[in-house]
């Protein structure tokens, strides 16, 4: 029964991250990541700090092709066999029915979908961190050396798929403590000294100054994403309002026993040490995505004490009804993500269509992303925007130096927003370009529209 429940979870978590996989566009940080694997080599891989997506996506594009589709199916492959690896932390942890619903709300969830569906690491770290967790969790309780081995290897390839995913190790740590002051042994000692030492020795890297530069460069000085209310807003928008509250409320409705502990430390620890590293540098919340099994199954364990509390002779009402909610709460964002949220993309791909069904050769492209036409649209020069911002009078004396040649100006609103909050930028296209075409998106409350305009 648990096998033939977990197969229909999985075939409809699969029939999702297939659904569209190859009609969303890419986005910037994709072409990047296309571009990249598909010039990677075996002298240049040694030089990337997580080359485990690179590896996989090109893999990916040798197997399937350099289209979205072709890039993405590996990532997508890897986002499906996740739902039944939460099934077998979750089942581990509790039990088959808590399992099963942590693997139902992945299957439904709009974020774990968005992230299968994208030729980019983050699925890649939420499938190593489950399978870390599993291990090592599984380890301790049977203080097995073989088990402590799937848990280091998962863990490397899990820092080795985002760098900065090695924050689960003092939050394993803070795990093991506690373990260690219930029954301490020489085994147990000997297995933890085999997986926290590795990780220990990298630590005095830090001495080199070019590891300080690259941890605290910043990645870009935006003060809203350096906010810890950002990144726990992203936390409890990606697994959703509803899966954030009742996963809250799991542990005071059940005993504080060593699975409750370990996903606690497994989601706490993270997000304490990126909220205090956010005032330090730029970290997303999505960098944390790995992290969200722990409140998936959290939620899981809510529901079963739900029906645990209110099960009585002549039904349980309740107890059905809270699952329920939080699954149809999880695929109406599924509806939102497909047929209003354009996969949370804008549309690049159909606004270089637009332009390439009435270029001319001489034709130049303004946008704020050239690697987005230099990757649509290669036939055609791009020119950055930022020549525009830094002097629009000199821009458009060189327009006219020109030849007054044609111009065509993609401006996708979520970047223009950002730099030309005072629409001077956009205001000037308007005034001297015509509107070709208007290409509306809108996902994560955030306007992601592409218009499209010709100076000629």
């Amino acid at each position: 029964m648990q096998i033939a429940l977990l197969s229909v979870v999985v075939m409809l978590g699969a029939a999702l991250r297939f659904w569209n996989l190859g009609q969303w566009s890419f986005w910037i940080d994709e072409v990047f990541t296309v571009r990249d694997a598909q010039s990677l080599s075996f002298d240049s891989w040694r030089n990337i700090p997580n080359p485990i997506p690179y590896l996989a996506v090109k893999l990916s594009i040798s197997l399937a092709g350099s289209s979205e589709w072709g890039s993405r199916l590996i990532p997508c492959l890897i986002g499906i066999i996740s739902i039944p690896a939460v099934f077998g932390l979750g089942r581990t942890l509790f039990n088959w029915q808590v399992g099963l619903l942590s693997a139902a709300f992945v299957a439904c969830s709009s974020w774990h979908l968005f992230w299968a569906q994208n030729a980019r690491y983050p699925v890649f770290t939420f499938l190593f961190a489950v399978l870390t967790a599993w291990f090592f969790y599984t380890s301790l309780e049977r203080d097995s050396t073989l088990l402590t081995i799937g848990a280091l290897v998962s863990c490397l390839c899990l820092i080795l798929s985002h760098t900065l995913s090695v924050v689960i190790v003092p939050a394993l740590g803070a795990y093991a403590v506690i373990c260690l002051l219930e029954t301490s042994n020489s085994k147990r000692w000997l297995n933890l000294l085999i997986f926290f030492i590795p990780f220990a020795i990298p630590v005095l890297a830090l001495a080199l100054p070019d590891v300080r530069g690259y941890l605290f460069s910043g990645w870009g000085r935006n003060e809203w994403q350096r906010s810890p209310i950002y990144i726990v807003l992203t936390l409890v928008q990606g697994v959703s309002i509803p899966i954030a509250v009742t996963a809250f409320f799991a542990p005071i409705t059940t005993r504080f026993n060593r699975a409750t502990l370990f996903l606690l430390c497994y989601a706490g620890i993270p997000l304490i040490l990126f909220l205090i590293a956010s005032q330090l540098q730029n970290v997303a919340g999505y960098y944390l995505f790995w992290t969200i099994p722990a409140y998936f199954i959290l939620a899981g364990v809510a529901c079963e004490r739900v029906w645990e509390a209110t099960e009585t002779a002549s039904g349980n009402t309740l107890g059905i009804l809270v699952p329920c909610v939080l699954l149809v709460t999880l695929l109406s964002q599924d509806y939102l993500y497909f047929k209003i949220e354009n996969g949370g993309r804008p549309k690049w791909r159909e606004a270089f269509e637009v332009v390439a069904a009435e270029k001319k050769p001489t034709d130049k492209v303004v946008l704020s992303e050239p690697e987005m036409g230099r990757y649509y649209l290669p036939e055609l020069t791009s020119i950055y925007i930022g020549g525009l911002l830094e002097d629009s009078e000199g821009f458009e004396r060189e327009w006219e130096t020109s030849g007054r040649k044609r111009l065509w100006f993609l401006v996708d609103v979520a970047s223009f927003n950002v730099f030309d909050a005072d629409v001077a930028v956009r205001n000037w296209i308007r005034q001297r370009g015509r509107m070709v075409k208007t290409l509306p998106a809108f996902s994560r409350a955030k306007d992601r529209t592409i218009h499209v305009y010709l100076l000629e």
